[in-house]
């Protein structure tokens, strides 16, 4: 089936739905895209007493996921946050984990701290009352679930976020897919970009 021809329009950021802020309130982590529920995936953290890992490579939904759980808890949990950039324990985060004591806490990016001080992390660790973390490997948590992008659950994201432009990203999608290395973040700022530049993005014929 031919693609369908993008039509010639000047899309400003805000009408763009691959806008990254909208995304994140219209894609929120669904866990039955991934084969689960929150009732099988909170029943088996219980089961690991509380105590776990997300893991999966870049943009598969590992931060979603995080994000979402954390709005289902009656309490806030404390929330430390690691990436390229940033990859080491500061002030901030030390203080934090003196303060960790019977409360819940997320910890994206683990896995970007030096082995030392996941270690440190570890050990602060044990006075929480209940631990979620996100790595791109295994660990020395359990594994919890791990995410990965295929071209399916592309497709489902992109119809969520614009089935008005299904049309014209879900015959590439596989081909986009790949061009982002597995990364469905990267797929969706990629369809935000071809929209912001009128659609001349080379996936044609």
């Amino acid at each position: 089936m031919a693609e369908a021809i993008l039509p010639e329009v000047v899309i400003t950021a805000r009408e763009n739905p691959f806008a990254p802020g909208r995304l994140r309130r219209v894609l929120g982590f669904d866990p039955g895209l991934v084969g689960s529920s929150w009732k099988e995936l909170e029943s088996r953290w219980r089961a690991l007493g509380c105590r776990a890992a997300v893991t999966g490579h870049r943009g598969s939904g590992k931060s979603s996921l995080l994000e979402a759980w954390a709005a289902r808890l009656d309490e806030a949990p404390m929330h430390l946050f690691f990436n390229d950039s940033r990859r080491r324990l500061d002030a901030g985060d030390r203080a934090l984990l003196a303060a960790c004591a019977g409360r819940v806490v997320f910890v994206d990016g683990e896995d970007h701290l030096p082995w030392w001080e996941i270690r440190e992390l570890r050990r602060a660790l044990d006075a929480a009352s209940a631990v979620l973390v996100v790595r791109s490997r295994r660990g020395s948590w359990p594994e919890l679930i791990r995410l990965h992008g295929d071209a399916a659950l592309a497709s489902v994201l992109i119809s969520r976020a614009a089935p008005e432009w299904v049309g014209h990203f879900r015959p590439q999608v596989a081909a986009r897919l790949r061009a982002s290395g597995g990364n469905l973040r990267e797929l969706l700022l990629g369809c935000y970009d071809e929209l912001a530049r009128g659609g001349d993005d080379g996936w044609s014929g």
